[in-house]
């Protein structure tokens, strides 16, 4: 995990555009291979029913926050669109990602947020605003939580490691 963290790093530091946001597509899909190989391997034992429930609910729990984190913040909407109570979602994100569905929320929501000051010249108004933060200071409390630095903080790093990166070449 540590190292797919890296990667989505590097993907967030020097990818830019479209191709960004296809590559952390691409990267959460490998992210999602890795643990069904690695808990087939742990829990062998488990009947591969349970863990193709448990799979599928996760893959499409990924794809509905893909679509909705930018308005949907909470467990219980993807509970309901996946047709399952919030306990089970919080069951399954453990079992699969080790980690609570309302933190892969948080998560995706950061990285939409990243996207949106990496690719984009939109103030943070404006992205408070597309994300459906109620007021600016929300988004900004949130991203420095969950990062350690603003969003223009975050913002202004980007362009002093494009500005050296431009200084190398």
């Amino acid at each position: 995990v540590s190292d797919w963290w890296k990667q989505m790093k590097w993907i967030s530091e020097n990818i830019f555009g479209a191709n960004r946001i296809a590559l952390f597509n691409n990267n959460v899909y490998t992210l999602f291979i890795a643990i069904d190989t690695r808990l087939a391997a742990v829990v062998g034992g488990m009947p591969r029913e349970r863990r193709d429930r448990a799979w599928t609910i996760t893959c499409r729990f990924w794809s509905l926050l893909a679509k909705h984190v930018s308005r949907e913040r909470s467990v219980g909407f993807y509970a309901v669109a996946l047709h399952i109570t919030p306990d089970y979602l919080c069951k399954v994100c453990r079992r699969t990602c080790g980690t609570s569905p309302k933190a892969l929320i948080e998560q995706q929501l950061v990285v939409e947020i990243k996207s949106w000051l990496t690719d984009t010249e939109l103030s943070v108004a404006d992205i408070a605003g597309r994300l459906h933060f109620e007021e600016v200071s929300y988004l900004c409390r949130f991203f420095r939580r969950m990062t350690g630095l603003s969003p223009l903080q975050f913002r202004n790093g980007l362009e002093v490691r494009a500005q050296h990166r431009e200084a190398g070449a």
